[in-house]
């Protein structure tokens, strides 16, 4: 086992048990999560962090963890473990930037997932792999290439910021793709020329859906 599988591990094993213990312990729940009023105001920016180690219940947890445990290791081969650790904490703390950016006017907002840790993750192996053949558990029939997929989980994060009244962190996926893309870019630069057409494919639809979101948000 390399050490990049180990980091996936790691992160793997300290979210499930955190998201655990917030199931079994209220008041542990509240103080981690992300709330707008604790952070804008009480100062608590280690909510921040803290509130991607939480989930709603088991199905928000597997599903993030599933996807992170498919996706990380195409970023695993291509950067070290420290850039990969680093991506996905700098994809937690970008993603709760962009839910301060959306929604700071409401300061009873509040979220929990790792959403914009593993947005870095699966848009870093989009930008490295953007073919590579995904498959749906409910139809092992029938595939499709990583970049369809990305486009359509960024629908579905435009969806829920704008529709969804849930607990969810939806404006985190957008941050976290953001960290995760440039960041990817950055560390491996070869990519520019080798996947363009697929980079601007993602960056031209999220700059253009973060704009919109916030200009809603803000209108």
């Amino acid at each position: 086992m390399g050490n990049m599988d180990a980091v996936t591990i790691a992160i793997i094993a300290v979210t499930v048990l955190v998201s655990w213990q917030g199931w079994q312990n209220h008041e542990l729940f509240q103080r981690l999560k992300f709330h707008m009023g604790a952070i804008l105001q009480g100062k608590e920016y280690y909510r921040m962090l803290t509130s991607a180690l939480l989930h709603a219940d088991f199905m928000h947890l597997f599903f993030n963890l599933f996807a992170l445990f498919v996706f990380a290791p195409v970023v695993s081969a291509h950067i070290s473990s420290i850039q990969y650790l680093l991506l996905y904490i700098a994809a937690v703390l970008l993603g709760s930037l962009f839910t301060i950016l959306f929604h700071s006017k409401n300061l009873h907002y509040s979220a929990i997932g790792a959403s914009g840790g593993v947005s870095g993750i699966v848009f870093s192996a989009i930008m490295i792999y953007p073919d590579m053949p995904l498959v749906f558990i409910f139809l092992p029939f029938f595939d499709f290439p990583a970049w369809v997929f990305g486009l359509l989980y960024l629908g579905y994060s435009m969806f829920g910021m704008n529709n969804l009244r849930d607990n969810l962190g939806h404006a985190a996926h957008l941050g976290g793709s953001v960290a995760g893309i440039l960041l990817t870019l950055f560390w491996v630069p070869d990519l520019l020329n080798k996947n363009t057409l697929y980079v601007l494919g993602m960056l031209i639809p999220l700059a253009a859906m973060g704009v919109f979101a916030y200009t809603r948000r803000n209108a």
